[in-house]
């Protein structure tokens, strides 16, 4: 059969080079002849993504050789196993590559005959330009799977294995001879390898190879070269999406034209709207085509919205590579598109997806028995894939093996949770839901990027409490993530970007530093840095350790870091200096490069609790007043609360600290206690529940002090401070958050800093009921009884911040918890 010909054109585009049709097909004529290839010998071909690795694959083809892709980063150890386990004869590979094949040699005992394409000459052909395909039955390729487990298995396919995808794509005219492709990913996929690669030049097509692999190189080439396609994995449009969106958002007039445009869904009229995003992929694009796993649905409609189509393609190595693919003009955001005729495709009583048909391979080399587990008698090869087919549109909805099966039986697809969680928020560069120690726990590797541009200090807390807890909230309780992870490098990936999951167990677990010597600097301001951090957070300090991710550095920790620099060093500090140098040796360099002659050698809270600072206290408490007086009757009839302690309520200034079980805790301890105490009281808050709107309004005159988890802590505290020694008193809720399970958290210290160096008592108070009222995933209140108590009055000159934590919270957790 006739694979290849000459279509008098530009064949492939490599580093600002031009090669002809005729030239590649020349020169995949001359590279076939350094070996003496014969019907099925195995050919190993070991190089980077460039034209002559397409010369490598067709001059093999040619002489009906089996074509055994390798990937280019292979260690000269590690290609051993597969020239032992391929029984390649020859093998193609570039200059750079040459020695890692040596070493290989060299360790396996065998001899292959070696080609090294930066050294094949030019020679004289004057026969037909075509390139022939090996017949039907012949194994034409060979590729290895990176399972979990075991050895990768080598995939024998067919030619016909591969033709049968081709056919289906030409079914939906997916490649035609005016296509400039884009080959970003490497080749020993057969993913890329067929669709960035063969096909495009078995249909005329043009290929842009990149020297250089980077995001400029990508739109420097969409550019100059016009590219009409490109084949990518999820993340590379993750990104592309996350960049393109941020820009629009931007801008109110920008947002609202996307969502005009998206109600109006018309790609014509879209890719008028954004004609700019169009220019800058060189205003010829055509489509672009996803695999390798399952495209979040919202990003796939975004691009539709901005005139910009996005086929997905399911399949497997096994399957040559497709089962089905996304016709060009019937995409289906969510979907991995239509069957591809030819083959049949069902769905097991178990879920899985399971296919039959001319794409399955003839098996995996040498392994009958593993082939024996992959396809069953009748033929149906089992992907592992979950999955469920409607209206003609396949959706993959999770894999087997990922499933989390809990205890109780119930199944957990961590996918759908992590793409809600990423839909959320653009502080999160990867994320796996996974269960850790029997835990449900979301593994997050932040964008650091982000997290810096937009000031956040607390990134655990802010991730939790503004992501994941959302999250929860909607979340039956089964499917509750119960604990996060932040992790500071990149997960786990295979070449195209699919995390590895079963190795993130792996990755959490703490590295034997035993026999790991740290270099650590020899200046005294990281010394003295060092031993502060190591005497605060009671564990182990190395250069290189993140201040807030490694050594668990939570807000009032970095308070407490600020004023220790200011005290120190003589550096006036804030949260920003602690995101711009987030390790200890950073921040050490800092302090070095911007230190003053001021230096003292401890913190001293009461002298830092006593600056007076310029800040601004609400306006009134009259909203507070006429809420107390609206919701008298609710308090009374529909919620029906009871108070006892009441004694233990005072005009004297003190800190009520109390439990925080719902949204009403502050509406309960207004309506129980009497107006001319309540006068005095002031609240903390968090700042964007009063950000906009009326309810700034409300917050300027109701008495509350508004706190921002990421920055001005320690402004807040000198805030309370103040408020104290002016004769008010402030009511806390030491947890910090409210309780999502009717249990209650463990307390923050900051109220008995404020205490003990004030010298101001404290007065528990529990609320018992308010969760059952009103659980914080509910949207309103549901009649109930609530009981708030207000106990007796902890003197705190005599104790450690410690000790009024304990016993403050043993107080109230004793009557709420019986």
């Amino acid at each position: 059969m006739k694979f290849v010909k000459d279509y008098n054109k530009t064949a492939i585009i490599y580093d600002g080079k031009e090669i002809s049709y005729k030239e590649a097909i020349v020169k995949s004529k001359i590279f076939s002849q350094e070996f003496p290839i014969e019907n099925e010998d195995k050919v190993i071909i070991f190089m980077e993504n460039r034209p002559e690795l397409l010369y490598s694959f067709l001059g093999t083809w040619d002489k009906s050789g089996t074509c055994v892709c390798l990937d280019a980063s292979l260690s000269g150890e590690e290609l051993v196993y597969y020239i032992n386990d391929s029984d390649s004869k020859y093998i193609y590979t570039s200059k750079g590559n040459l020695p890692k094949v040596q070493k290989a040699l060299e360790i396996s005992g065998k001899t292959l005959g070696i080609a090294v394409v930066d050294e094949i000459e030019d020679k004289e052909f004057d026969g037909e330009l075509v390139i022939n395909a090996p017949a039907s039955e012949n194994v034409a390729l060979m590729l290895y799977t990176s399972g979990t487990t075991g050895n990768p298995k080598g995939v024998m396919l067919k030619f016909d294995n591969i033709l049968i995808n081709v056919e289906g794509l030409d079914k939906y005219n997916m490649f035609v001879q005016e296509d400039i492709v884009l080959a970003l990913l490497p080749m020993h996929h057969i993913f890329p390898l067929l669709g960035s690669g063969v096909i495009p030049l078995a249909k005329g097509a043009t290929i842009v190879f990149l020297k250089e692999m980077s995001s400029q190189a990508m739109v420097d080439a969409f550019q100059k070269y016009k590219v009409t396609m490109m084949i990518g994995v999820p993340r590379l449009w993750e990104m592309l999406h996350q960049k393109i969106m941020e820009k629009i958002n931007a801008s109110k007039i920008t947002k609202g034209i996307f969502k005009l445009t998206e109600k109006i869904d018309n790609i014509s009229f879209s890719k008028k709207i954004f004609k700019k995003v169009h220019d800058n992929f060189g205003g010829n694009l055509r489509f672009f085509v996803s695999g390798g796993s399952k495209l979040d649905p919202k990003i796939a409609r975004d691009f539709l919205t901005l005139g910009i189509k996005i086929c997905e393609g399911y399949g497997m190595t096994e399957t040559a590579p497709m089962i089905s693919f996304t016709p060009l003009n019937e995409i289906m955001p969510g979907s991995a598109g239509k069957i591809l005729p030819g083959i049949e495709v069902k769905i097991a009583d178990d879920g899985e997806i399971i296919a039959r048909g001319r794409n399955v391979m003839k098996g995996y080399y040498k392994r009958p028995e593993a082939t024996a587990e992959t396809i069953d008698r009748d033929g149906w090869i089992h992907t592992g894939d979950l999955g469920e087919i409607k209206n003609d549109y396949l959706y993959v909805t999770g894999r087997k093996k990922e499933m989390i099966v809990l205890s109780n039986g119930k199944n957990i697809n961590p996918i759908e949770i992590e793409q809600w969680i990423m839909g959320k928020t653009n502080l999160i560069q990867e994320i796996v839901v996974a269960e850790i120690d029997s835990v449900l726990t979301a593994v997050i590797y932040p964008n650091f990027q982000k997290i810096s541009e937009e000031k956040v200090t607390n990134i655990k807390e802010t991730l939790k409490w503004g992501v994941i807890d959302s999250y929860n909230g909607k979340a039956p309780n089964y499917k509750k993530i119960l604990d996060i992870k932040i992790v500071q490098e990149e997960m786990p990936k295979t070449k195209i970007g699919k995390i590895r999951r079963f190795m993130i167990p792996e990755m959490l677990k703490d590295k034997d530093n035993e026999n790991i010597v740290i270099e650590e600097p020899k200046f005294e301001e990281y010394t003295m840095l060092k031993d502060y951090l190591v005497k605060v957070k009671k564990k182990p300090v190395t250069p290189f350790a993140h201040i807030e991710l490694d050594l668990g550095m939570d807000s009032l920790d970095m308070v407490e870091l600020l004023t220790y620099l200011e005290s120190t060093f003589g550096i006036k500090a804030s949260e920003e200096l602690i995101i711009e140098n987030s390790t200890v040796e950073k921040l050490a360099e800092y302090i070095k490069e911007n230190r003053g002659e001021n230096v003292i050698e401890e913190v001293n809270w009461k002298e830092y609790l006593n600056k007076d600072i310029d800040v601004e206290l609400p306006k009134s408490n009259i909203v507070t007043k006429i809420g107390k007086a609206i919701l008298w009757i609710v308090f009374k009839l529909y919620i029906r609360v009871k108070k006892e302690g009441a004694e233990n309520i005072t005009t004297d200034p003190v800190i009520y600290a109390g439990n925080h079980q719902s949204f009403l805790d502050a509406f309960l301890f207004n309506h129980v206690v009497p107006t001319n105490v309540l006068n005095n009281v002031y609240y903390l808050a968090k700042v964007k529940h009063f950000s906009k709107g009326y309810m700034k309004t409300l917050g300027e005159n109701s008495n509350v002090i508004l706190v921002d988890i990421n920055k001005n802590l320690g402004e807040v505290l000198q805030t309370l401070a103040m408020v104290l020694r002016s004769g008010k008193s402030v009511a806390i809720f030491p947890e910090g958050a409210r309780t999502r399970d009717g249990k209650m958290l463990e307390f923050k210290k900051a109220f008995a800093i404020l205490a003990k160096e004030l010298n101001i008592p404290i007065v528990p108070f529990g609320i018992k009921g308010a969760f059952e009222a009103f659980p914080s995933n509910s949207k309103f209140p549901k009649s109930s009884n609530v009981e708030i108590r207000f106990f007796e009055r902890i003197e705190p000159k005599d104790m450690s911040y410690e000790e009024i934590v304990e016993k403050t919270r043993d107080c109230i957790s004793n009557w709420v918890e019986r």
